[in-house]
């Protein structure tokens, strides 16, 4: 498995291979946070798809200070930074000051918690203009105390 081969040991069960469609077979059951060796963590999650960032709009900022700091100094205070005149990020890319790997990280990381936020908030609308007793009621449960 990817988790054995980045921990350099057997730690994780496997299963064979089905020959029907020479896919894996799902053996891990259970969340588990694996620390590596080589720095960082890896996280199991047996029958999620993906994980992602909510509560954490400023994240971008905080952890790509030095795009922000490139950012400040735009001739326009709304620029998307991809092809506007006198934009400083991209000056910075062009001059060599800024490391491309870095900055399509920080875009990734930007347009996924966009596409977060305006999915939470299509939901939220959508709540909203339910019909009053089609609304989740706290708890589950429906007026009856049933779930």
């Amino acid at each position: 498995t990817l988790t054995n081969t980045l921990l350099g040991r057997e730690k994780m069960k496997t299963a064979q291979v089905r020959e029907t469609d020479s896919r894996g077979r799902h053996t891990t059951t259970s969340r588990v946070l694996i620390p590596l060796p080589q720095g960082g963590c890896l996280i199991d999650t047996p029958g999620m798809r993906e994980l992602k960032l909510v509560g954490e709009e400023d994240l971008a900022d905080k952890v790509f200070e030095d795009i922000e700091a490139l950012a400040e100094h735009c001739r326009f205070r709304d620029c998307a930074h991809l092809n506007e005149p006198g934009c400083a990020v991209q000056a910075a890319l062009e001059a060599g000051e800024l490391d491309e790997a870095r900055w399509a990280h920080y875009v990734k990381l930007r347009d996924e918690r966009d596409a977060a936020a305006t999915t939470l908030a299509a939901r939220r609308q959508e709540a909203r203009q339910a019909p009053k007793g089609a609304r989740p009621r706290p708890g589950g449960k429906d007026k009856y105390g049933r779930r």
